[in-house]
């Protein structure tokens, strides 16, 4: 049954499709899987995301590489970088990019996004932000870049995605191979960036931390960053909304902490 999940189907052409078990066994089972979050009911109306994704390193290429085979409506990529061999097999770059503008390589590679564009530019200003969120139509901003500083950038996007109501993904950082969890924030609402950041006391973790984020890492970040964007994309509240943690390398799980209860249905945001 699980084999036939993976393509969208209704009750009755499951019952119809297993015409060896009885209607009420099925159902039973249904019901189970969605409770243990195996499967989840599909949703008819999906949003048509146009996304800006600022910074294409470490974090920024895998979700980028991620969130390809999602059918998007635009995507916008922000960076000022090149590939150099640092880069390589750690950011999702390879010895044939190096020298080339990470944004470019990235668009030339295959997605399911209706549209693509790069900006070679490091946001850091408000301004700069709204301007591009204005002049590509935006509806989500996702945060992958360091500069001038992850704080310091997630305020601009704070700030400006609020100016402009739509919502943003800030992925807090890494130290090492010690990842914070990406955070989804809806505009103009009590929990965001940073009231939550300001406010609520992190936790400090230490670990033996001598080198950057590994490759398999970042791709466990970038899961999780797209299943939110699928999770948006299909008008549903996203994986981990107002939860903070971190991803622990000894269990290889991520470990959070509640801060905010989760709604059952999307709010209104495009109202505020």
């Amino acid at each position: 049954m699980l084999e036939h999940l993976q393509q969208a189907s209704t009750p009755q052409d499951i019952i119809n499709d297993f015409s060896q078990y009885t209607q009420s066994s099925i159902l039973s089972a249904l019901e189970k899987m969605i409770s243990a979050g195996i499967v989840k009911p599909a949703t008819s109306h999906h949003r048509e995301v146009r996304c800006l994704l600022i910074g294409c390193g470490s974090i920024g290429s895998h979700i980028f590489r991620q969130l390809s085979v999602l059918p998007l409506q635009s995507f916008v990529l922000v960076d000022s970088d090149v590939v150099d061999t640092t880069n390589i097999y750690r950011q999702d770059y390879y010895p044939n990019d190096t020298g080339y503008k990470k944004t470019s390589i990235l668009s030339a590679r295959p997605t399911r996004f209706a549209q693509i564009r790069c900006i070679s530019d490091c946001i850091t200003t408000e301004k700069q932000l709204t301007t591009y969120i204005k002049k590509y139509n935006i509806n989500l901003v996702i945060q992958a870049a360091d500069a001038p500083s992850t704080n310091q950038l997630a305020h601009i996007i704070n700030s400006s995605c609020n100016e402009n109501h739509i919502p943003y993904i800030i992925n807090p950082g890494y130290m090492g191979n010690a990842v914070s969890l990406p955070e989804f924030f809806y505009p103009n609402d009590t929990y965001q960036y940073t009231s939550s950041h300001d406010v609520v006391p992190g936790k400090v973790i230490f670990r033996f931390q001598h080198s950057k984020l590994s490759y398999r890492l970042c791709s466990e970040l970038a899961c999780l960053v797209a299943q939110q964007v699928e999770d948006f994309r299909q008008c549903t509240v996203p994986t981990k909304y107002g939860e903070k943690g971190y991803f622990d390398t000894s269990d290889f799980t991520w470990h959070t902490t509640r801060v905010v209860e989760a709604p059952e249905i999307e709010p209104d945001w495009q109202s505020r």
